[in-house]
């Protein structure tokens, strides 16, 4: 298993409430949303709270590790919001992958998860947006959704209530599948068939580099968080080590920035 990732604040914001974790076994993108840093916080505190979790019930099956962990971020999020009243209201997308004799994916939000495999493309997520279900109910078009004036307004994140619908996956996957997770910085600037060209071949560092360019080059909009994963089989990923080593950007708990 080889993986990388980058994190930009882009052209227009001023500070970066993307958050990721990458260590060769889970993997993270959170976008953080609230404003005054809360976002930020947002984030940080959502991946910190999934992370205690899923390190104290390593027993549990991976699924259910996943939904546990992200309703135990949610309620870390919640908490840091009663008791900081100047955060009220901030909260955050939640994508995770756990690469544990399988891959299993935990989805919250519209930061996405996509899927490389011989040259093609596909996402493997469904955006918990206001525009996607006009999509998907046929009032608008894909299209349409890319600059409609409502595109940013999320029907699920975490910090938002202690209820929370999480979709759970187990993907099938073969060694040499690339797995993309992004925040949407990425996506709403950058289209799909564009994204697949990006990642089809070569150093996945040059690729999240290239794919974080690509977003500024339409303006920045937003912040921009990819994190890059070709999947290899389990003893390869386990006598290298787990790949290039951890990377993780947490904003306001960081530990290390990547």
């Amino acid at each position: 298993m080889r993986y990388a990732a980058l994190s930009d604040t882009g052209r227009v914001r001023e500070i970066n409430e993307d958050s990721y974790h990458a260590d060769g076994r889970l993997f993270i993108v959170a976008d953080g949303m609230g404003g005054h840093r809360g976002g930020e916080i947002a984030s940080a505190v959502a991946i910190d709270g999934f992370l205690s979790f899923e390190e104290e019930n390593r027993r549990l099956p991976p699924l259910r590790r996943l939904s546990e962990g992200i309703a135990a971020a949610n309620r870390a999020v919640l908490e840091m919001a009663e008791r900081n009243p100047e955060l009220e209201g901030m909260g955050t997308t939640f994508t995770t992958m756990l690469v544990e004799g399988g891959v299993f994916l935990g989805h919250v939000g519209d930061s996405r998860a996509y899927m490389w495999r011989d040259g093609d493309l596909r996402l493997v997520t469904r955006d918990h947006s206001l525009v996607e279900r006009m999509v998907r109910e046929g009032y608008i078009s894909p299209s349409e959704a890319r600059h409609h004036p409502q595109r940013n307004v999320i029907l699920r994140a975490l910090g938002i209530a202690g209820g929370l619908e999480i979709d759970l996956d187990e993907l099938d996957v073969r060694p040499g599948d690339r797995m993309l997770l992004c925040s949407d910085g990425l996506s709403g600037c950058v289209e799909d068939d564009e994204i697949e060209s990006m990642i089809s071949a070569g150093d996945l560092e040059a690729c999240c580099r290239s794919l974080v360019e690509a977003a500024n080059a339409r303006g920045g909009p937003d912040n921009i968080t990819v994190v890059l994963v070709e999947l290899g089989w389990e003893a390869e990923a386990e006598s290298r080590g787990g790949a290039v080593g951890e990377k993780s950007r947490r904003g306001f708990f960081g530990r290390r920035r990547a």
